[in-house]
């Protein structure tokens, strides 16, 4: 009996950092992680489960919605509504990212859609622009999302 007690000691299970990978998906969902991809690197599923709690403590912020973001690899500037140049429509805000890696998947373009309506304010409306990290053509390749139902791609200089 007292090796189980030793054994129950000895068990990290909430040690984000030494937890065995597999576990990881488990302690997102406790945590409430609003979106998970098995195929990102272990270090960025420890640090999104490491973050979630923070995440949600600040639900409803522009800085969740940025912060979720870079997280799952994207580098946000956000603008709200009254610094856009011009104005923007009230309680609107414009996403303007880049990718860390490759081309927009669809599976990436439904984990932005859930980080930013689960961390926006429910009142909020946005729009994006992704843009894909500089091909040797010389072009960005854009997403501009208007609503959660349809994309326009565009391409940009």
């Amino acid at each position: 009996m007292n090796e189980l007690r030793s054994a129950i000691k000895g068990l990290q299970a909430l040690d984000i950092d030494h937890v065995h990978e597999s576990y990881l998906p488990w302690l997102a969902w406790w945590f409430r992680v609003d979106t998970w991809d098995d195929d990102w690197i272990v270090e960025r599923k420890r640090t999104i489960v490491k973050e979630a709690l923070t995440l949600y403590k600040y639900k409803g912020t522009i800085w969740a919605v940025e912060r979720a973001l870079e997280l799952t690899g994207f580098g946000p500037k956000l603008t709200v509504w009254h610094q856009m140049n011009p104005q923007g429509p009230k309680g609107t805000f414009l996403i303007e990212a880049t990718q860390e890696q490759g081309g927009l998947t669809q599976k990436d373009y439904e984990n932005v859609v859930t980080l930013v309506e689960s961390n926006k304010q429910g009142s909020q409306h946005w729009n994006m622009i992704v843009r894909n990290p500089v091909s040797q053509g010389g072009l960005y390749a854009g997403v501009r999302v208007r609503s959660r139902k349809r994309i326009t791609v565009t391409l940009m200089d």
